[in-house]
């Protein structure tokens, strides 16, 4: 009895050790570490027509599906290819890149999918723009009914720019558990769009119009992510200063403000963006605008101007087109 009453306090002593240096025990002179154990609590918030919802993320999903173009493409960026259970809504082409893993994933519509299929995909997490959020599509209501976790991009907000994107990265890092992807992709992008920005940062500002659609009034881009962008490749948005994140003007007031350049949106690849080019060169209102009379238009896909990896591809796109002696 003695001998096991001091191999008990031997063994009492150990444990009063252990918990005073944290955890920490001692083998020999040599201290080693006990495993830490990471927290696993992530809640993030959506809003969504004016209301709040935290989600919260104890673990990171492995059905996710993507209803947006842009989404996607960030998800790819994180090599989260093996937890996407399907996409919807490709507006263009995916990049290269992405070309063999994205074939991989179940696509699901072409624009967004019915609430069955996308209850028959058995997704755990949705994300992708504002519009699938609604009570036509897929309502915070509906998902949370269903045990669907979701995020809508900070980029989709009001006021959009860079940093939004790169909150959506580090969110999305977050939630699927992958913070250090998310940090080495921002990084990369950061210092491609500085790199840029620094060549046109001392020119000019060029005046730029966004010509989304409208023959009788114009749909165009207002205090949105696509103004940060021709920001960034040394441009300045004719409407950047406008609240909302698009919104219909009038051409008499384009024609006043006369912009040097105009860009024009290609909804998805198999739309013939010619048809609006053409308008604009041959409309009595348009015709005489600067952009149009020196042949400063061009097109750029709406997967350009949406937040994600080929933002980087877009500023300097815009910025040699802009300021071309800046890349001589």
């Amino acid at each position: 009895m003695k001998q096991y009453s001091k191999l008990a306090q031997c063994l009492a002593a150990v444990f009063i050790l252990t918990t005073a240096f944290g955890g920490e025990v001692f083998a020999g002179a040599k201290r080693q570490a006990a495993p830490a154990i990471e927290s696993v609590d992530v809640n993030v918030v959506s809003s969504i027509g004016g209301v709040d919802y935290t989600e919260a993320f104890p673990e990171a999903p492995r059905r996710a599906v993507s209803l947006s173009h842009f989404t996607t493409e960030m998800m790819l960026a994180l090599e989260l290819e093996n937890s996407m259970a399907g996409v919807a809504w490709m507006d263009n082409e995916v990049l290269p890149e992405f070309k063999v893993v994205f074939e991989k994933i179940p696509n699901l519509s072409d624009r967004y999918p019915s609430q069955e299929i996308l209850l028959n995909t058995e997704p755990d997490f949705v994300t992708g723009w504002a519009s699938a959020f609604s009570d036509k599509n897929f309502s915070p209501a509906f998902l949370e009914q269903n045990g669907i976790a979701f995020y809508l991009p900070r980029v989709e907000y009001s006021g959009a720019n860079m940093d939004s994107v790169y909150e959506d990265f580090t969110l999305l890092g977050k939630i699927f558990r992958v913070e250090n992807k998310a940090a080495a992709v921002i990084n990369d992008m950061k210092a491609k769009i500085e790199a840029i920005r620094m060549k046109v940062a001392e020119l000019p500002p060029v005046t730029v119009f966004v010509y989304d659609s409208g023959d009788t009034a114009p749909y165009t881009a207002g205090d949105a992510l696509p103004s940060d962008l021709i920001r960034l490749a040394g441009g300045k948005n004719i409407y950047g200063d406008e609240p909302k994140k698009w919104l219909t003007v009038q051409w008499e007031d384009v024609v006043a403000r006369n912009p040097d350049w105009i860009i024009v949106m290609q909804y998805s690849s198999d739309e013939d963006a010619s048809k609006k080019t053409d308008f604009l060169r041959t409309n009595a209102a348009t015709k005489g605008i600067d952009a149009v009379k020196n042949n400063r238009v061009f097109v750029m896909g709406l997967a350009d101007v949406t937040g994600g990896p080929r933002n980087t591809i877009s500023v300097e796109t815009m910025a040699r087109r802009f300021h071309p002696g800046a890349f001589n």
